[in-house]
C-alpha cells in the first residue's frame, strides 16, 4: 500500500470539465478526501455518488488515468424557468426537476417564471411552444399554469394571455399573427 503512494500512484492532479454552473471546488474538495490513499483502493462510484448529490449534476464519467490523476466529466442540467412555489424559487429544468444548488438570483434576467400546481411537471410542451417564436417570448415574464390544465401569459407590458386548454400551437399562432 505505502509502497504504491510513495511511487507516485496516488492522487496529484485532478482534471474536471463540463462544468458551468457547479462549482470546481465543489468537485475538487470530494476527491480530496482521497489524496493519501494509493490510486488502485480509491472507489470511484464512492466519488461518483458524493458528485450525484449536488442537484446541478445530470450525469458524471469519472477515470482514474495512471499514476496520479483522476479525470471527471460533468454533464450539468440545463435551467429552462424559475419555478415558484409557497416556499421559495428554484430553477426547473424541462423535464421538471429542480435544482436546488442554483442561485436564482443569477438567473432572474434569464428565465421566466412559472408558477401553479404541477406547473413546473408541465413547463416543457409551453416552452416549445413559444419557443416558435424567440421576439414574441422573450417578452414572457410569467407563466401560470391554471387549475392543471391550461397556461397565462404574462408580458413585460402588462398584457396577459389567457391561453386555451386545447388547441396551444393554434392559440399561439393567432397571438404571434396579431
Amino acid at each position: 500500500y505505502q509502497f504504491f503512494i510513495n511511487n507516485g500512484f496516488r492522487i496529484e492532479n485532478i482534471v474536471i470539465t463540463g462544468t458551468h454552473n457547479l462549482s470546481k471546488d465543489y468537485v475538487e474538495d470530494i476527491v480530496k478526501a482521497y489524496n493519501n490513499v494509493n490510486i488502485f483502493n480509491i472507489n470511484l462510484s464512492t466519488i461518483y455518488n458524493k458528485i450525484k448529490q449536488n442537484s446541478w449534476v445530470k450525469e458524471a464519467y469519472i477515470e482514474k488515468v495512471l499514476p496520479n490523476t483522476i479525470k471527471i466529466q460533468i454533464l450539468e442540467k440545463k435551467p429552462v424557468a424559475i419555478w415558484q412555489n409557497k416556499k421559495n424559487n428554484k430553477l426547473v429544468t424541462t423535464n421538471g426537476d429542480v435544482i436546488d444548488h442554483g442561485n436564482v438570483h443569477a438567473f432572474k434576467n434569464d428565465f421566466p417564471i412559472i408558477k401553479g400546481n404541477k406547473s413546473k411537471e408541465n413547463i416543457s410542451s409551453i416552452l416549445k411552444i413559444i419557443g416558435t417564436n424567440k421576439n414574441l417570448s422573450q417578452n414572457i415574464w410569467s407563466l401560470t399554469f391554471i387549475n392543471q390544465r391550461r397556461w397565462d401569459l404574462h408580458f413585460n407590458q402588462g398584457l396577459v394571455v389567457r391561453l386555451p386548454a386545447e388547441n396551444l400551437s393554434n392559440a399561439w399562432n393567432k397571438i404571434i399573427k396579431l
